[in-house]
């Protein structure tokens, strides 16, 4: 009778188990634009691009309980939201986005350097979001190239559904982008334009 009821409950354990593990997850990113001060740009226009510079795609790694891991993908290109979020950012402070032109002055380039996403099974699980950006501006005859990173670490008891790694990481890219386009980076392109 006891070897029937340890045998129940491995069973049931290993169900549990089987039924926390994640496939895979692919995420809706929408970073907010970062709010970057005053209206300066008297709607000056300004060619804008984002590149991704990383070798790979995923976002990172999700680990399920049993030591598998599955990849973190996003349903849009990386790039593109960012875009998005860099444009309105811009149009806020009084500029007006334009397509890219190596010779639009004044331009913006922002690179992706890194973004990396990992959840690591335990109790509870351990989030970590990076972000690393590069943003260069043209303006006249000078450029301004300046970096900067967006770090979350959290945790949560059971695991994170998409939509909580979404939001994680849409989080600390809106946050790399607010460090990234800071007053001085601005205020070079409203100096020179």
């Amino acid at each position: 009778m006891r070897d029937a009821l340890r045998l129940t409950v491995l069973l049931v354990g290993l169900i549990w188990l089987v039924g926390c593990s994640q496939t895979s997850q692919t995420l809706r990113l929408s970073p907010t634009p970062p709010d970057i001060g005053e209206s300066l740009g008297n709607d000056t226009a300004i060619a804008l691009q984002v590149i991704d510079g990383r070798d790979g795609r995923d976002l990172g790694m999700f680990e399920n309980p049993d030591g598998s891991l599955v990849r973190l993908t996003t349903e849009a290109n990386v790039d593109y939201s960012l875009q998005l979020a860099a444009a309105e950012a811009l149009r806020n402070a009084g500029f007006q986005p334009t397509l890219w032109s190596d010779s639009a002055l004044p331009r913006v380039e922002i690179r992706i350097d890194t973004l990396e996403h990992e959840v690591i099974a335990g109790v509870p699980y351990e989030l970590a979001t990076t972000i690393a950006l590069t943003g260069t501006a043209w303006a006249g005859s000078e450029r301004y190239t300046t970096r900067a990173r967006g770090t979350l670490n959290r945790q949560r008891p059971l695991p994170p559904r998409a939509k909580t790694n979404a939001d994680m990481v849409s989080e600390a890219m809106s946050q790399a982008l607010g460090n990234l386009l800071d007053e001085g980076f601005v205020g070079f392109l409203h100096e020179r334009r």
